[in-house]
């Protein structure tokens, strides 16, 4: 199974590619370009030079991902603010808008946040070094420089930790910074009509020394050139097969395209556990579509062959229950659909999975069945155990918030 996930990062890197980015690990930070503070001091990067390391976020109230990590970010600042760590979440968006979302975050989003003027700040750092995605943060160190960039629940923490002890390899980073960049120019050269296979065969080749001697932190393994080489090669292939499912090819031109694509594909790769995975986000995205419309006639249609497909696939049964529970744009909210996905995605985990718990308890809740989500909630807090503790607050806040909504009914 390492191959695989090896071959859909490579197939990942083969999508409509980043900018190439202008700045470099361990360049001078830009200036924060700030229209206004909207909670805790305002910080100025120069003055800070010397004394404090500045994590410096880029979010957006609209964006799921980046509320998720508001918490983790809050406990962060409360576990690295008194080393000498100041974070800043920053946006793009209207006064009017993130004030308020603010104020109803409280003490979950405590660190400073600030709102972009004219989007310079977003253009000294996401756009300069080529990240188009967020939430997105950067570490800029005491000597303003800017470290590391990432997604704020992957690697941040371990940066910091690492950064306060003296031990962070600035020069790990930047060989791995270049090494997507070589990648980047890989799969462009990869894609083009005619590839050069001289100009190919360079690029791998350095690309694989530079993974390699990072311990296959690039490619999640260690690659030989002729590895890298057919594994790209496949992902070409598999991308051709993800673009016609993700447009709502029907079956017929799918079996078309895999009759072509199979016989060229490596013996390890597992093309049956790839399709499986495409055909459920083609199945998902047309019934969020249909519910997002409010066509129940459509959705009806769509849901029985959708649950099928996934009922052997614990997380997409989860994603298909929580988005129905939980996103706005949903118009045709069929709850008895998403308890159905959720109690079969808690029974396949064995109700170890805290994620997937708290799901259940939140359809349970939007159906107006508070003890059991009381329950179910309970259990989830139970199955995260030790685990990160900003996600063990969220999960108690919940909790607390079903409980205020059984005592108000009870009233």
């Amino acid at each position: 199974m390492k191959a695989n996930r090896t071959l859909l990062s490579l197939l990942a890197a083969s999508l409509p590619l980043l900018p190439l980015a202008a700045a470099q690990l361990g360049d001078p930070a830009a200036p924060l370009h700030i229209a206004e503070w909207v909670k805790g001091r305002p910080v100025d990067l120069a003055k800070a030079k010397g004394k404090q390391i500045v994590v410096v976020e880029f979010w957006a109230t609209w964006c799921p991902p980046c509320r998720t990590s508001i918490p983790h970010l809050t406990e962060l600042q409360k576990k690295f603010g008194p080393k000498g760590v100041v974070f800043v979440g920053i946006t793009d968006e209207e006064p009017s808008v993130v004030k308020p979302f603010v104020k109803k975050m409280g003490d979950q989003m405590n660190y400073t946040v600030a709102i972009d003027k004219d989007r310079q700040t977003g253009k000294g750092y996401m756009e300069a070094y080529g990240q188009n995605g967020i939430p997105c943060a950067f570490v800029v160190d005491r000597e303003s420089r800017v470290v590391w960039v990432g997604h704020p629940m992957g690697e941040l923490e371990q940066v910091l930790d690492q950064l306060l002890a003296g031990k962070y390899d600035l020069a790990a980073a930047k060989a791995r910074q270049k090494g997507r960049q070589l990648l980047e120019t890989f799969f462009t050269e990869l894609n083009a009509e005619k590839p050069d296979e001289a100009q190919l065969r360079r690029l791998a080749e350095q690309i694989v020394a530079i993974n390699n001697d990072t311990g296959g932190s690039l490619l999640a393994r260690r690659f030989t050139v002729d590895e890298l080489m057919q594994q790209a090669r496949a992902g070409i292939l598999l991308q051709r097969y993800q673009e016609a499912a993700l447009k709502g090819a029907d079956d017929a031109k799918l079996a078309a395209l895999e009759a072509e694509i199979r016989p060229q594909l490596p013996a390890d790769v597992d093309f049956d556990a790839i399709k499986r995975s495409l055909l459920a986000m083609r199945d998902l995205n047309a019934y969020f579509e249909a519910a997002a419309q409010g066509d129940k006639t459509k959705a009806d249609a769509l849901k029985e062959g959708l649950y099928d497909r996934l009922k052997d696939d614990p997380q997409a049964l989860n994603t298909l229950a929580w988005t129905i529970a939980t996103e706005e744009a949903i118009q045709h909210r069929d709850l008895d659909l998403a308890r159905k996905a959720a109690e079969r995605a808690v029974r396949l985990t064995k109700e170890q999975n805290a994620g997937i718990i708290d799901t259940l308890a939140r359809v349970l809740f939007e159906q107006g069945r508070y003890q059991e989500a009381i329950s179910w909630q309970e259990k989830a807090i139970q199955a995260h155990g030790d685990g990160d503790p900003g996600l063990k607050a969220q999960l108690q806040q919940t909790l607390d918030r079903y409980k205020a909504k059984a005592a108000e009914k009870a009233r």
